[in-house]
């Protein structure tokens, strides 16, 4: 009776482990899966109505393209990459067309077969005609002419997102030249009085950076300036 015991639950465990390996055999046969490497370092670059990401791949020949995700994964981007053996390559993709707010990108990489890395997270911000109607344009105070040049002074509001001033005026003949502010010198502009016709009105506007990594410019309306 012992005997006939053992060899029952020796047929029964025998079974089992046969469905068992039936269960997992196409996932033995497609061998061991090695996911692509995740996107590294991934940061993003505010612009108009866009906004960019940028992540770094090391040396993981496997890896084919890159997808991207936002708004709640209904709008998708596919950026094809090659990977070079042995360097840090660089990967950057412009998401265009976005409305002016905050997103939330979730990125990943995926190899030859499809096989998809970690995904990777970044929050992001594209800006557009309401950070554009907040930007003022810098006024011109006063000016000053001397024997050789002219010399316009800027009022001194400098919010942290200015970065220069622009100007187009008429030389004497009557060409339109285009000068800015010296980064070392946002308060005054020279112009030599042998390039500009004073008779003429000026024209200048304003510039901003919204951050310091934003990958666009904004730029107020042009004003006039009337010399007298």
């Amino acid at each position: 009776m012992k005997n006939i015991l053992i060899i029952t639950l020796a047929l029964i465990c025998l079974c089992n482990c046969s469905e068992m390996n039936e269960l997992h055999q196409p996932y033995l046969d497609r061998g061991e899966t090695i996911y692509p490497a995740k996107p590294d370092s991934l940061i993003s670059f505010s612009g108009q109505n866009r906004v960019k990401l940028q992540w770094y791949v090391y040396s993981d020949l496997s890896i084919k393209k890159a997808r991207i995700f936002w708004n709640d994964k209904a709008d998708s981007l596919d950026v094809p990459i090659t990977v070079n053996q042995g360097v840090r390559d660089t990967i950057g993709a412009v998401v265009e067309n976005l409305k002016e707010g905050g997103y939330v990108f979730e990125v990943f990489n995926l190899d030859t077969y499809g096989n998809k890395s970690i995904p990777v997270v970044r929050s992001g911000k594209s800006l557009g005609g309401i950070y554009q109607s907040s930007l003022n344009n810098r006024r011109i105070l006063s000016y000053k002419t001397t024997t050789n040049n002219i010399t316009f002074t800027m009022s001194s509001s400098d919010p942290a997102d200015y970065v220069y001033s622009e100007f187009k005026y008429f030389d004497n003949n009557n060409l339109v030249r285009e000068a800015k502010l010296d980064l070392d010198n946002l308060e005054t502009i020279k112009i030599p009085l042998d390039d500009i016709d004073i008779s003429k009105n000026i024209q200048f506007r304003s510039v901003y950076q919204p951050f310091d990594n934003a990958i666009d410019l904004f730029y107020t309306e042009f004003a006039e300036f009337v010399i007298q």
